[in-house]
């Protein structure tokens, strides 16, 4: 009875999958091969994305106004959010902002990590191989083979060993 159970649940796991897959296929300007998601990922409509083949996300959220291109073998933790432009600050004719919206690019290139709950914001280029680790907000570019570490106070750059 338990195998029949266990059956059940990875068979609705599958199933789940590949739906939200295809609905994050649905939102995408283009997409590779073995595109995977275990749960809902949402594109505003300002956003266009571009991902390449053995993509596989736990939960991520594309909200702004830009463009996102993500390389090849990429994964995420759950509730990852990547927030691309919104108002300007700078030129706007009002209070606290004007009509103006700012368009934002966020790159990252292939074989990175995202861990859970991490924000990435603004124009930011995560090189290869990178690793951002929980929490982390990331603000500036990510070298390639380098592990962020953000907290409140400040961020943590360094460098990963290759073996």
């Amino acid at each position: 009875m338990e195998k029949v159970l266990y059956s059940i649940i990875r068979l609705y796991r599958k199933i789940r999958s590949k739906f939200w897959s295809r609905i994050l296929k649905m939102q995408c300007e283009r997409h590779g091969l073995h595109v995977g998601v275990s749960t809902f990922c949402r594109v505003s409509g300002g956003a266009k994305l571009y991902i390449d083949d053995h993509f596989h996300s736990n939960g991520l959220d594309i909200l702004g106004i830009g463009e996102v291109r993500i390389g090849r073998y990429f994964h995420s933790g759950s509730n990852c959010k990547i927030m691309l432009g919104s108002h300007d600050y700078d030129h706007g004719e009002a209070i606290p902002y004007g009509n103006l919206n700012t368009h934002k690019t966020v790159i990252i290139d292939d074989f990175v990590w995202l861990g859970t709950d991490v924000t990435i914001s603004g124009d930011v280029h995560i090189g290869q191989g990178a690793v951002v680790a929980v929490g982390s907000v990331v603000v500036k570019d990510v070298p390639p083979m380098a592990e962020s570490i953000s907290s409140s106070t400040n961020t943590t750059t360094r460098s990963l060993a290759v073996v």
